[in-house]
């Protein structure tokens, strides 16, 4: 997640303040909340997840949660241990996820070798184009930049700071794009009735 330069006129505002000016959807005030915290809550945040990429990824969702229930926010409450705790919950369940993906991953790549003892060359040829015919039919279901940003992601395996300076859009906003796209692409498998373990390897 990517912030301006901090306004002078924040700097020296209380906490309890800057919430409230938060809560009146001030955007230089949450910049200004993000400056005092991101650095060590990025850092309480990779020592518990080891990738610092993932540990961005968590950092960006937390702040979104800050923006998206601004008008919530207890002011009486510590926001520090308020913030702490969200990220504490993020990471978990950013492991949970993790382990629901090894588990999957172990199944996927055990049906597969499975499969491709048994198959003919002919057979396999037919499976990944089906595969591959299926999974673009599902991403052209998206808008167009966010097909764009998901096709860069998640198909060419760029990371989200590439493609941010690629095409001049915030970390945030590419997050953004990726989580719905996702949520649009595995809809579209359930309505067409595309179950297969290997597709959803290659998306999730």
């Amino acid at each position: 997640m990517r912030m301006k330069k901090r306004t002078e006129s924040y700097l020296d505002l209380p906490e309890t303040v800057l919430l409230e000016l938060v809560k009146q959807s001030d955007q230089s005030a949450f910049r200004e909340l993000y400056n005092r915290y991101s650095g060590k809550l990025y850092g309480n945040i990779k020592r518990m997840t080891k990738y610092s990429e993932i540990a961005d990824d968590i950092l960006q969702v937390v702040f979104i949660k800050i923006w998206e229930n601004r008008l919530i926010i207890d002011t009486d409450r510590s926001f520090k241990s308020f913030i702490f705790q969200i990220a504490q919950n993020a990471v978990f369940d950013n492991f949970r996820r993790e382990a629901r993906q090894h588990t999957l991953n172990a199944v996927t790549s055990r049906r597969r070798e499975e499969r491709e003892k048994s198959e003919s060359p002919t057979e396999k040829w037919l499976r990944e184009k089906e595969d591959k015919a299926i999974l673009e039919s599902a991403v052209d279901q998206l808008p167009p930049r966010r097909r764009e940003i998901y096709q860069l992601c998640k198909l060419e395996g760029l990371s989200y700071d590439q493609v941010s300076d690629m095409l001049g859009v915030s970390t945030s906003t590419i997050n953004d794009h990726i989580v719905k796209a996702t949520k649009t692409v595995k809809e579209y498998l359930v309505e067409t009735r595309y179950y297969t373990l290997l597709l959803f390897f290659l998306i999730f």
